[in-house]
């Protein structure tokens, strides 16, 4: 089987487990925990089949036009995204965590911002003006996608989180999908072959897609409560935070 064809399976694998997803989570009612989600996930379908159509009865500028021009629409769904799931991590514990918590984790996004925006201004003019404004976007969404895994597994057992919690498992399916497309994006840049490079990406959406759809058929299991060793190490934590705020206070004054 050649390359052609197995790209061409796995565009068609992607399109299925999309729709999958989609019927997924209006009928198990998962919307209603992730809206945002359901409402890209939606979006995308729709874009993808619109597009579809367009290049089919239309000359291949339309259609890319067209792809174009929804572009700040599918970033700003991708972004609202990953902060319903930063939500979704600190809303049943952000009460118990020390102050400043919040602030740390904004400072983090912001700093992953600057290294998408500082990453991609290596890549230079590469004479596609659509290129040019779309791969800084999609180097700065996936760090942040990453950030946010990295955030999430580093304190699942403080954030009362398992493995198959459905929040950790969605930005597990996020983070794997942006490595691979940053990986992608680093090679199409110094190796060129950008045909078979965009199949990779196309094969890494489609599963990313089924796991999405193995993770929204699947039990849910409800976060862990915290253990009395947990809860020492946050009263320890916040002491010590008031204490640090003590002294900076008394320097200051001084």
């Amino acid at each position: 089987m050649s390359l052609r064809a197995i790209f061409a399976a796995f565009s068609v694998i992607g399109l299925l487990a999309e729709v999958c997803l989609l019927v997924v989570l209006i009928w198990r009612r998962q919307y209603k925990t992730f809206p945002i989600f359901t409402l890209c996930i939606a979006s995308n379908l729709l874009n993808d089949i619109g597009i579809g159509i367009l290049m089919v009865a239309y000359p291949i500028h339309v259609a890319r036009s067209v792809s174009f021009a929804l572009l700040p629409l599918q970033y700003l769904l991708d972004l609202a995204v990953l902060l319903e799931i930063s939500w979704n991590v600190l809303r049943p514990v952000h009460t118990s965590l020390p102050q400043g918590t919040v602030r740390a984790f904004v400072i983090a996004m912001v700093a992953a911002l600057l290294g998408g925006v500082l990453l991609a201004d290596h890549f230079g003019n590469t004479g596609n003006k659509i290129q040019d404004i779309k791969v800084p976007l999609d180097l700065t969404v996936g760090l942040l996608r990453m950030l946010i895994f990295a955030a999430t597994a580093g304190f699942a057992q403080l954030l009362g989180i398992g493995w198959r919690n459905k929040v950790l498992q969605l930005a597990t399916g996020l983070s794997f999908y942006s490595a691979v497309d940053l990986v992608v994006s680093l090679l199409g840049r110094y190796g060129g072959d950008s045909r078979d490079l965009e199949g990779v990406r196309m094969i890494a959406v489609a599963l990313q897609l089924v796991f999405f759809v193995w993770v929204f058929t699947t039990k849910e299991v409800q976060r862990r409560e915290f253990s009395p060793q947990m809860e020492q190490f946050l009263v320890t934590l916040a002491g010590r935070a008031k204490l640090a705020r003590t002294a900076l206070v008394r320097m200051q004054v001084k």
